[in-house]
C-alpha cells in the first residue's frame, strides 16, 4: 500500500519567511453573520511559505508558472539527500560530488538540510541563517544532472540568505536559458521518512503572468 505525505506547509500568517518578504494577511470581506456567507481577502507575496519559483522569477523573458504543462509538475524519479551544514554555510560542489551516483537519473532533487526543527523553534534563525547553494554548486547540478527538472529544499531560499549578494545568482544558474523549463521549490516540509519516496506532485497557484507562487506538494511513498 502506498502512502501520501505533505511535502509542503499550510500557508500561515505566523510562519517565518525571508527578511525581504512581508507577512501575509487574511481578513474578512463578508461575514456569515452580516452577509450570509463568509468571504476573505488574502494578501500574500508570491514567495511566501512553500512556494515554487519559475524562470520568470529572475529571467525577464523566462517562463512563468502558467506556461508549464500539468505533467511538468509531476516527478517520478525523485531523490532525497541529506546535506548537513552549519548556519550560513554555502553549499559547494564538493558537498555534492560524493552523491553523484545516487542522483543519476533524477528528475527532482530534494536537498534536506534538516532545518524543519529550526523552522518550528526559531523563526528568526530559519529566516536569516539557513544554508543555501552558491553559484558553483548550482552550476554543478546543471552540468552533472542534465535530466533534472526541479530542485526542492527545506530552507526558505535556494540561495544562502546570509550571503545573498554572493549567492543570489544561483537562481540564474538554475533557471537561466532561453525556454528553460526548470522549477525551484523552497521552504518544503521534508521531515518525513522519505526512504521509499517514488513520486512527487507539485500543485502551484496558477495565476497568469505570476513568476512564482505558493504551492501544495504531495509525496507518494510505496
Amino acid at each position: 500500500m502506498s502512502r501520501m505525505v505533505w511535502l509542503s506547509f499550510p500557508l500561515s500568517c505566523a510562519d517565518p519567511r525571508p527578511p525581504a518578504i512581508p507577512a501575509p494577511s487574511l481578513e474578512p470581506l463578508y461575514t456569515i453573520e452580516q452577509d450570509g456567507a463568509a468571504v476573505q481577502i488574502l494578501r500574500v507575496a508570491s514567495h511566501t511559505g512553500t512556494h515554487v519559483d519559475a524562470p520568470r522569477h529572475v529571467i525577464p523573458d523566462g517562463l512563468c508558472l502558467s506556461a508549464f504543462a500539468p505533467d511538468e509538475f509531476i516527478f517520478t524519479r525523485p531523490r532525497v539527500v541529506d546535506v548537513r551544514l552549519d548556519d550560513d554555510a554555502i553549499v559547494q560542489p564538493q558537498h555534492l560530488e560524493p552523491l553523484a551516483d545516487q542522483l543519476d537519473g533524477a528528475d527532482l532533487l530534494l536537498l534536506r538540510f534538516g532545518y524543519g526543527t529550526v523552522r518550528r523553534q526559531d523563526g528568526a534563525r530559519f529566516s536569516m541563517h539557513c544554508p543555501g547553494l552558491g553559484i558553483a554548486s548550482a552550476r554543478w547540478l546543471r552540468q552533472q544532472l542534465p535530466g533534472l527538472r526541479a530542485l526542492g529544499l527545506d530552507v526558505p531560499s535556494v540561495a544562502c540568505i546570509a550571503h545573498l549578494q554572493e549567492t543570489m545568482a544561483c537562481h540564474h544558474e538554475l533557471l537561466g536559458g532561453l525556454g528553460r523549463r526548470f522549477l525551484i521549490i523552497e521552504d518544503m516540509n521534508l521531515e518525513h521518512d522519505l526512504s521509499r519516496l517514488v513520486e512527487v506532485r507539485v500543485n502551484p497557484w496558477l495565476v497568469v503572468g505570476m513568476d512564482s507562487g505558493p504551492c501544495s506538494v504531495v509525496g507518494i511513498c510505496n
